[in-house]
């Protein structure tokens, strides 16, 4: 490895929206018996089994690690809910004996995940997890069993007390998604980034994304002393990092200049200094052609939830950049009363295009999450990405393609708490594919309209003129549709919902 070479601060350096409580064409088939949880575990092992031991250590030493970032559709077969999952196994099946396989999430139940974890460190390789302290689940005592809990031996799983580097109170968690690899196959400083976690919700309730990318020591390097700091489990919250691998400009860090650039939470945050609120202040909405038009900048935000004061204020910059002239899609799943008001208030170009992947399937499941007699709508599925596109003027670089993932939501909590704050600067090929994504995600089906179109009449003057030459205002009766912003009344709560 390079030596690490961080900037790092602080310690370390809704009439047609009805559907919001009804039943989605084309519903998600039913989740398989328990048993299913364990039945990929088999199919996973299998592909190398079948093949003589020489050669599965011919195909690992050629194998070269994925990159670009990959989703899971959790409308799809198994294959596709799991795509996301079985390529991080891929990953891990290829570590050699004697590396190391680092991996930080918020939750764990998978059963295959727990399967290959155990079986990477029975062929020698260094498996080191951190989790969120919130559950106890069967995958993570076997874990447990396999590879103890000592922070200072080559492999352990940890649960950090409320947040590893956050204040040691209720509402703070780990809440950062990420693994690396020293080595997998030919690839060296394997490092996956995104949304999702080792869950089962995860795969059969969620919309994630995992950005994949190898071969930068640098950073690679970075996000590893992140990782070593995290298992200190801090009772006091630690300092803000900022780092990007080696700066283009030999001094700093800059989202539109350096390839990666990556925050590291916590970090106090109010409208003076928070850094969506910086990445939209560099957007330029309109930018001269040439020729005497303007190209408008698109910006696409795929979001788990917007909710709280911080989720207010980045809804009324998200309209603001409407507004301006930018072509802005947002789709969300989870939303604050105050938040959607804000945001789907008319602006002079009309509304913003606003979408929610949230489903309540079963509205008769007599599910009462605040005991007050009443049926609450909640989530069986809905996005859990946290990904912003930009496509257009940034920092006034024109034809900036940049795009925004990891673990931080656009709500309250999201900087106050162990989180990562990725962005990827001009890779065409990522950007299309989350773009793919996106768009995929936007058809009805996968999401749905987030506004309430109702029909009223209206009182409409018209001037006739009449036979004898004079025109008069006469008044006819028209109905018309009507956008209204209504609460959406999905409740954070439910078998399926995960608070994170």
């Amino acid at each position: 490895m390079k030596k690490l070479s961080a900037l790092m601060s602080g310690a370390v350096a809704a009439a047609l929206v009805a559907t919001m409580g009804a039943t989605a064409p084309s519903v998600a088939s039913p989740d398989p018996a328990t048993a299913a949880n364990t039945a990929p575990a088999a199919a996973y092992a299998a592909a190398d089994a079948t093949v003589a031991p020489a050669a599965v250590a011919g195909k690992k030493r050629r194998y070269k690690a994925p990159t670009g970032p990959y989703f899971n559709n959790p409308r799809g077969s198994l294959a596709k809910k799991t795509a996301i999952e079985r390529k991080i196994l891929e990953v891990l099946r290829h570590v050699p004996k004697g590396e190391t396989a680092r991996i930080a999430l918020y939750s764990f139940d998978r059963i295959p995940v727990a399967n290959a974890l155990i079986a990477a460190h029975k062929r020698g390789v260094n498996i080191q997890m951190l989790l969120n302290d919130h559950q106890d689940t069967k995958a993570m005592k076997m874990v447990r069993g396999a590879l103890g809990t000592n922070r200072k031996a080559k492999s352990f799983i940890y649960k950090c007390h409320w947040g590893c580097r956050s204040v040691a109170v209720d509402d703070r968690n780990l809440h950062s998604k990420f693994l690396t690899f020293t080595k997998s196959g030919k690839s060296e400083d394997v490092v996956v980034i995104g949304s999702a976690n080792f869950m089962r919700n995860a795969t059969h309730h969620q919309w994630n994304d995992m950005y994949f990318f190898n071969g930068d020591a640098a950073i690679f390097d970075q996000i590893n002393a992140t990782f070593k700091d995290m298992k200190k489990d801090y009772e006091k919250a630690q300092p803000p990092m900022y780092y990007c691998g080696t700066p283009v400009n030999g001094t700093s860090c800059d989202d539109s200049v350096d390839k990666y650039t990556n925050w590291v939470f916590p970090k106090p945050t109010s409208p003076k200094n928070d850094v969506v609120l910086d990445m939209l202040n560099k957007i330029q909405c309109l930018t001269p052609d040439g020729a005497g038009g303007q190209t408008r900048t698109k910006l696409d935000l795929s979001m788990h939830t917007i909710r709280g004061n911080r989720g207010n204020y980045l809804s009324a910059a998200i309209r603001q950049k409407f507004a301006e002239g930018c072509d802005f899609r947002v789709n969300y799943g989870l939303i604050g009363y105050q938040a959607k008001q804000i945001l789907g208030a008319a602006t002079p170009r009309g509304r913003i295009p606003l979408r929610s992947t949230g489903f309540d399937f079963n509205t008769e499941d007599n599910f009462d999450l605040n005991n007050d007699g009443d049926d609450d709508l909640i989530l069986d599925r809905y996005t859990h990405q946290k990904y912003f596109l930009i496509d257009g003027t940034y920092n006034g670089k024109p034809g900036t393609k940049l795009v925004l993932t990891g673990s931080s939501n656009w709500a309250s909590l999201g900087t106050a708490q162990d989180e990562m704050f990725f962005t990827i600067l001009n890779s065409p090929g990522t950007y299309k594919r989350y773009l793919k994504n996106y768009d995929f995600m936007w058809k009805p089906g996968n999401s749905r309209n987030a506004y309430t179109t109702t029909y009223d009449n209206f009182r409409v003057a018209t001037q006739v003129t009449g036979a004898d030459g004079v025109t008069r205002t006469v008044y006819k009766t028209e109905r018309r549709p009507v956008t209204m912003v209504l609460p959406d009344h999905h409740k954070a709560g439910g078998k399926y919902w995960e608070g994170d």
